[in-house]
């Protein structure tokens, strides 16, 4: 059951305070401003209710188009997809800076004005409540929550830009003068307020969905001071350092202790309608709560992830968009380390985050194909095989000769009226031959090789389609619930802390303090040892939330939902039920795509091998949960990553130093006064993050 209400109501002075002008006057329009309202705050059931809402700030990583622009984009592991909407938040182009206008364009005084409307939320729950309510425990709970909220916020608010104003009473009327503390100091205040709820919440034997609990409160605690442990933080924190990993690793250990991981990767994706078993699982520490699509309970802030990491299927020969393809707004894309991170034949965390079949669900030849396709509805319709380089003879294609009578080997793609060129596959026999759906022998009609050659042209270089515009989906977000085909958004809680990064946070912990043996057994070997294959298992089994959409009646709208994975023809192996291992013996025996990464990285010393593990473990585990850009900010690695595995950053060229930060919002400096007056150009400069 979903716990907490649409309800801030003291917003309007904080964000006149703030100089909203743009999507400031947004928050504006929709608060109880009222004498009334503010009355309301001083009964019992006004707090409440205001208290109901603070996990609201939960959904700021999970809605609309700034969730991914600031946690996923310009990072290694997805780049701009078919929509280039946001493109300045992934290149770190000359556009990114402290006001952006343009059509679905991130600003940054968008994440900033949300966060700063809860802090004054939770800073009036602290500052009233005690006055309001009677029931000691009930204060101490509600204050518990509070200060894990204002931490929570500010926690974001240090990652992406460093010092900011740090504002801990509540605003009841017009405030203009504002300065930014230090990173230092608002990091310090981000553990301090995370301690205050650890100290007060506790674990209750029978849990409610949406609540935060002290194992949330413990996980974040000690993800925080690991943050001021990092190396974005490294010109303060030597003082703290050995208390700081000691308390985070005692932090991560106890709620190791009290949780347990799912025991199949799948179940966390395994979305059978909201509330279902996969938003309980023990695994999932916090998430931020949604419910029918179809209700006004969603509030302002939907969760739409179901959007943004879908490429396009609907032109391709026998497909039309569904409510389980998804509406492909296509935003974000792939990179090749987000395939070869992995170890596509052992570790199954590739195939079950992955879509890479689906089925055919329009029975008619949209493209004037003449090859005699004999479509049927419900058969094999896309699928994706994820091979390697050495692998690209396997497949073939056939061109289609240009203009300029030169071979044409585009992908399937955006564009109506395109046919996509024929792909052939080698048999047992080494012949070329079409791909046919095993269960119904008709003609495969979207077959998608990461790698093949080109018929006729033994002199052109195999092919990737991450640099195409066609990918397989991330599919942790996919919502097959939605009420129609174009709906654009979920039912889907967005999960924001589980179990898995607790482990891997504590094997981060012992890496730096050099216990790279204990790293790996005790925290990154559970892990693994969760993803690898068990015995009797179904590799090609595959499941995600589209599955929820089940009406195969409508010949027009029929479910495009495959249960089933490439994994075979991917990785062409024979068919196999064994168990396989993932496990990691020790640091001097690191697995080869790891290897493959530290080499291209230039990584020598044992401390950034270990490092660069950890974080492609993070990859492996938590691909897509929009931790990635926070990640390698905090340990520095960013630059390194994306000029790597980024194709927008590399050919940019942009990316340096001064975009460990980003640009503080022009309504801030704009809004904000100095001794009873706006600031200057000089002013405003001076409290801007340097190089915007």
């Amino acid at each position: 059951m979903k716990t907490f209400k649409n309800i801030l109501i003291t917003v309007a002075a904080v964000a006149g305070a703030f100089g909203a002008t743009s999507c400031g006057d947004s928050f504006l329009e929709e608060k109880l401003t009222t004498q009334m309202s503010t009355q309301y705050l001083e009964t019992p059931e006004g707090m409440r209710d205001l208290a109901l809402g603070m996990p609201q700030i939960l959904r700021l990583t999970h809605s609309h188009e700034f969730s991914y622009t600031m946690t996923n984009y310009g990072t290694d592991e997805f780049q701009v997809g078919s929509d280039p909407s946001n493109t300045p938040w992934n290149n770190y182009s000359a556009v990114l800076r402290s006001s952006m206008t343009g059509p679905n364009l991130v600003s940054p005084e968008v994440a900033w004005d949300i966060c700063y409307v809860a802090i004054n939320t939770v800073n009036t729950v602290l500052d009233k409540a005690p006055n309001v309510l009677t029931d000691e425990a009930e204060i101490n709970t509600m204050q518990g929550e509070a200060y894990f909220f204002r931490a929570w916020a500010y926690f974001f608010l240090v990652q992406q830009w460093g010092g900011v104003p740090l504002k801990l009473l509540p605003s009841e009327s017009l405030e203009r003068e504002f300065t930014r503390a230090s990173r230092q100091e608002v990091l310090q205040q981000v553990i301090d307020d995370f301690r205050e709820g650890y100290s007060r919440l506790d674990n209750p034997a029978n849990r409610t969905q949406g609540k935060v609990y002290k194992d949330a409160a413990a996980h974040f605690l000690a993800k925080a001071l690991l943050y001021r442990q990092s190396e974005i933080c490294d010109e303060f924190n030597a003082a703290t350092k050995d208390d700081d990993l000691a308390q985070a690793l005692q932090l991560c250990n106890e709620v190791i202790s009290h949780r347990t991981l799912a025991p199949n990767f799948a179940d966390i994706w395994d979305f059978t309608g909201a509330d279902g078993p996969n938003e309980s699982l023990d695994e999932i520490l916090l998430a931020a709560q949604h419910t029918a699509s179809t209700s006004g309970a969603n509030g302002r802030y939907l969760n739409n992830l179901c959007l943004m990491f879908v490429s396009i299927y609907q032109n391709w020969t026998g497909m039309e968009r569904d409510i389980a393809g998804g509406r492909e707004y296509a935003r974000l894309k792939n990179t090749n380390y987000a395939y070869d991170v992995y170890d596509r034949v052992n570790d199954s965390r590739f195939w079950k985050s992955f879509r890479t079949k689906q089925r055919l669900n329009y029975p008619a030849d949209r493209n004037g194909d003449d090859r005699e396709l004999e479509l049927s509805m419900g058969q094999l319709g896309v699928m994706f095989i994820i091979n390697d380089e050495d692998d690209a003879d396997r497949f073939q294609v056939t061109p289609k000769i240009n203009a300029e009578g030169n071979p044409d080997t585009y992908l399937p793609g955006p564009t109506p009226g395109e046919q996509p060129p024929r792909v052939l596959m080698k048999n047992s026999a080494g012949q070329y031959e079409t791909v046919k759906c095993p269960q119904t022998g008709n003609i495969v009609p979207n077959v998608l090789p990461r790698y093949r050659v080109v018929a006729g042209y033994p002199g052109i270089s195999t092919f990737n389609y991450s640099s195409d515009g066609v990918w397989p989906t991330l599919n942790k977000y996919l919502d097959g619930t939605r009420p129609d085909y174009n709906s654009n958004n979920s039912a889907r809680d967005g999960i924001t802390a589980r179990l898995a990064e607790t482990y891997l946070m504590a094997a981060e912990i012992l890496v730096r303090q050099g216990k790279y043996q204990e790293a790996i057994s005790q925290y990154i070997n559970p892990v693994r040892d969760r993803a690898a294959y068990k015995a009797g298992e179904d590799r090609a089994k595959y499941v995600d939330g589209a599955q929820t959409y089940t009406n195969t009646t409508d010949s027009r709208r029929s479910t495009s939902f495959y249960g089933e994975n490439s994994y075979y023809e991917s990785n062409n192996i024979p068919i196999t039920t064994s168990a396989t291992s993932i496990t990691v013996s020790g640091p001097n025996d690191l697995p080869a795509e790891d290897q493959a990464i530290i080499r291209q990285l230039g990584y020598t010393s044992d401390f950034d091998k270990m490092l660069c593990f950890v974080l492609n473990e993070r990859s492996r585990e938590l691909m897509g949960e929009m931790y990635r850009w926070a990640d390698l900010q905090r340990t520095r690695t960013l630059i390194k990553r994306a000029y790597a595995f980024n194709g927008g950053v590399s050919s940019d060229k942009t990316l340096d130093e001064h975009h460990y930060l980003r640009p503080v919002p022009q309504t801030f400096l704009d809004g904000i006064y100095r001794d009873g007056k706006p600031l200057s150009a000089d002013e405003k400069q001076a409290l801007q993050n340097p190089g915007y």
